[in-house]
């Protein structure tokens, strides 16, 4: 899979400007402080951007490189709610009232200090830029910190080595719930298995795993190497080469490469480490800061940590931190709130991680959740093709939805299941599609059909935890009678959302956003399929893969790219120079898509297959 031609849309890890990616540094420092993770930040200077330094690159870097984040010109289709001035267009006068981005560092920074105030003048951070800016160099982390790894794996327990089917011999049964005591990102995994395969037990030998020649990294379209055969422990020689050309684009890789990562395992020079063995009777006690920011101190920040580490999937981590970031105007504190208050719903309102990986087969071999199998099996709604913008279309038919079918909690866990169906569609690194579009088809729409308290959920379940992820949503065919049901749910509709409906009469109008041959038949294109609820069948109630030594292996690998991860971009929002802090920055997109790749490898062992698993519709990738 190659993403060298790839034109990113803007505003993502690939396609920052100066200022945003200053913005991105900060929230990171709140939030690596937050866990506990050593930050050489005070709470004085982290209000401050002019802290943070940009990146050479993301300073000088031309937007034109870049899809505009609207992609498709809108369309004044009949009563459009469209906003009047584009998205791209308010990008050209930069985030702090600029006509452009940054030029440099330092102008990047006077822009960004004019928007909070300044440091004061004893500024630790300050004077840190000022005295080694010149100083600093680039030291590549080839295996992470025995700090950061422990107050990770021992603090929070988030080591595969403390979940639950560590050993093979206490796997949870079917059902999925065991994830949320499994400790890792994904604990024991949806539907887990009492017997493991034989190679488990050897993998869990330390001599077995470090010396077996397998790749440490499968991905097709891994940068270059991430772990060094030169590796030291003071990491001062080896690591990760800076590839070529502007970031985003992390396939130019070493020659021999994927012959040199067969070889290589945890680290190098024929010393094998163990980096678990290494620091689990040496435990870092993690200090979390919750007095950073008011609202932070209402939060357990173990289920938060969590749950960070179990929301990334195929997509990107710091790509997802961006969507709350855009969705509060680049505002740090507001978008630190929505972030946090989120991830909280996940770990203990609505905990979505764990019923995607359920998905539905559970509820309906076992029959229950009635109402929420109801919501499949009238066969109302589908995820089929692309719409112009190669966005993945969700169909919705809405004369079939009846408020009698089901109750609101499990039209909401329908919902919730449904968008995480839609985010293993979406293609960040390869085609860079991160939003869907939704098509709600009200043809034969009757008041019966109005389930009001379910339109007041989805309202609010996109704009507070799904941000930024809808395309278009496009009512179709809407009768007379909807005018009422519009003048209510228009008001619950955030600005931002509601700027991306548009209202569709016929095929010709629908056309302007889908190409006529996805569009059904039944409503003037070209399509004669319809969506189907593929039964399931015994074996859908567990994943498709038994958990053996390749998923131990796997498990362990997400353990050092997490580490890693959180070590570089530790790295990263500390650098005062900006071609240091461009390097870590090229250095955290490989990681963002390793663990990307990662999760791939590792989703037939802890999702059960969901409808568009079962009708062969879904391929995970990124």
């Amino acid at each position: 899979m190659s993403s060298d031609n790839v034109k990113y849309r803007l505003q993502r890890i690939q396609t920052l400007n100066g200022d945003q990616e200053v913005v991105l540094k900060q929230v990171w420092a709140y939030i690596l402080k937050y866990f506990g993770y050593e930050l050489d930040f005070n709470n004085q200077d982290i209000q401050f951007r002019q802290c943070f330094v940009p990146s050479t690159s993301t300073s000088h870097f031309d937007e034109s490189q870049g899809l505009p984040t609207g992609g498709l010109a809108k369309s004044n289709t009949r009563g459009s709610l469209n906003s009047t001035k584009s998205s791209a267009s308010k990008k050209k006068m930069g985030l702090f009232g600029s006509k452009k981005a940054s030029s440099s560092a330092s102008t990047a920074n006077q822009g960004a200090g004019a928007a909070n105030g300044s440091p004061p003048a004893n500024s630790k951070r300050m004077n840190q830029i000022q005295t080694q800016s010149s100083a600093e160099r680039y030291v590549p982390v080839d295996l992470p910190s025995e700090t950061i790894y422990s107050v990770y794996a021992h603090h929070y327990k988030s080591a595969y080595e403390y979940a639950d089917d560590f050993d093979g011999s206490s796997a949870a049964p079917s059902g999925g719930n065991q994830q949320q005591n499994g400790g890792g990102a994904y604990g024991a995994g949806a539907g887990g298995y009492n017997d493991y395969n034989d190679d488990v037990n050897s993998i869990n030998s330390i001599e077995t795993f470090v010396t077996a020649e397998t790749t440490l990294t499968d991905y097709d379209a891994l940068p270059p190497q991430i772990f060094d055969s030169n590796y030291k422990h003071n990491n001062s020689k080896g690591g990760k080469k800076a590839y070529g050309g502007r970031i985003g684009h992390p396939n130019q890789q070493n020659n021999g490469y994927q012959q040199q990562q067969q070889q290589n395992g945890f680290a190098a020079g024929g010393n094998q480490v163990d980096i678990f063995q290494s620091t689990v009777n040496k435990p870092v006690k993690a200090h979390p800061d919750s007095s950073m920011l008011q609202f932070l101190s209402q939060y357990n920040a173990k289920d938060l940590h969590q749950t960070l580490n179990k929301i990334q999937r195929n997509d990107l981590l710091d790509n997802l931190v961006l969507k709350f970031i855009r969705a509060r105007k680049w505002d740090h504190e507001k978008a630190l709130e929505m972030l946090f208050k989120s991830l909280n719903w996940r770990a203990n309102e609505f905990p979505s991680d764990d019923w995607v990986m359920e998905g539905d087969s559970v509820s309906y071999l076992n029959g229950t959740n009635q109402g929420f199998i109801k919501n499949f099996t009238t066969e109302k709604s589908w995820i089929k093709g692309r719409d112009k913008n190669n966005n993945p279309i969700f169909m919705f038919q809405a004369k079939k939805h009846l408020t009698a079918d089901s109750p609101l909690p499990q039209n909401q866990r329908y919902a919730v299941v449904t968008i995480e169906w839609v985010r293993l569609f979406l293609r960040e690194v390869s085609e860079s599609v991160d939003t869907c579009t939704i098509v709600f088809d009200l043809t034969g729409f009757s008041l019966k059909n109005a389930d009001y308290a379910t339109i007041k959920f989805l309202a609010d379940v996109f704009e507070a935890h799904y941000p930024e992820t809808l395309g278009f949503i496009l009512i179709h065919n809407a009768p007379w009678i909807f005018s009422t049901v519009w003048n209510i749910i228009k008001n619950w509709l955030d600005p931002v959302v509601a700027s991306k409906i548009h209202f569709t009469k016929d095929a010709k109008e629908l056309s302007k956003f889908i190409d006529p041959t996805l569009i059904p038949d039944y409503l003037g294109g070209e399509d004669t399929t319809r969506g189907y609820y593929p039964i399931p069948e015994p074996k859908d109630e567990v994943p498709p893969k038994r958990k053996d030594a390749e998923y131990a292996r796997l498990k362990r690998e997400r353990d050092i790219l997490f580490t890693k991860f959180l070590e570089t971009t530790k790295k990263w929002v500390e650098s005062t120079n900006p071609q240091v802090s461009d390097k870590y920055l090229k250095d955290k997109i490989d990681l963002n898509i390793a663990l990307s790749s990662n999760y791939i490898q590792l989703d037939p062992y802890i999702r059960n297959p969901g409808i568009y698993d079962r009708d062969h519709s879904l391929t995970v990738g990124h």
